[in-house]
């Protein structure tokens, strides 16, 4: 049976040329999860999209087929204005981008996720503090797939986080007490940023870094061996965002 979709909320998280005019689209659209697009002839001269076809952009798609790759039929600008995203808030874009990419499985819909992406983008044109930004979409897009993080309480005792103590935190088992000055492998932070972050509230410096110390152990944790490029262009002059 051939599948038709029409007017289909969507981004393109990433794009590569197929032949001399095509293009295959990573898509995550609202009701249809990731998914793979074949938009044939669309890098031709007298492609009327080719210039739509952008990531960070509001879409309305369409498209048809079968099998795991359906052809574009047409597309349309959906009615948002497009998030202006240059420099730091751009390499922050495109490093959601790849999370998404390596993160979510083809045809798992996700719409809260989607909508906080949706929602994250237009943030990062204004936003004075990129790294948090960053750090609440990295929870977030975790709790939507199913790695929540337990940020409140000792995952050995049962007990309350306790602002004034500090912990080690196990992935995917959550923050232990321990003693500052152990060598552990497991990044340390103090009580008080683990709460801050479990309320979306990191302010201090103090927290900001080790919320960004955490997520970068459990995100590296998920990723395996995989590396992810956008992180390399957080080290050129453009650092510390990401």
């Amino acid at each position: 049976m051939t599948l038709h979709v029409n007017a289909e909320p969507a981004y393109i998280l990433h794009k590569r040329p197929y032949r001399e005019t095509s293009q295959i689209l990573e898509v995550f659209s609202r009701n249809h999860g990731r998914l793979s697009l074949m938009s044939r002839g669309s890098r031709g001269p007298r492609s009327r999209t080719c210039a739509l076809l952008q990531p960070f952009r509001p879409l309305l798609l369409s498209w048809y087929g079968r099998g795991e790759m359906p052809n574009l039929r047409s597309v349309d600008v959906a009615d948002a204005s497009l998030p202006e995203l240059t420099g730091k808030a751009l390499l922050s874009a495109m490093y959601l981008n790849e999370l998404l990419t390596i993160f979510l499985h083809r045809s798992d819909v996700h719409e809260v996720l989607f909508t906080q992406y949706h929602e994250t983008l237009y943030v990062l044109q204004h936003a004075p503090a990129l790294e948090v930004v960053l750090r609440y979409f990295e929870k977030n897009m975790l709790q939507q797939l199913g790695f929540g993080l337990n940020l409140d309480h000792d995952a050995d005792s049962g007990e309350p986080v306790r602002p004034d103590f500090d912990y080690a935190y196990h992935v995917e088992h959550g923050p232990v007490q321990c003693q500052p000055d152990q060598h552990r492998q497991q990044p340390v932070l103090s009580g008080s940023s683990l709460l801050a972050f479990k309320a979306d509230v990191l302010e201090s410096p103090r927290s900001i870094a080790e919320a960004k110390k955490l997520m970068r152990y459990v995100i590296n944790h998920y990723l395996g061996s995989r590396k992810l490029k956008s992180r390399e262009l957080f080290r050129s002059p453009h650092k510390n965002a990401g």
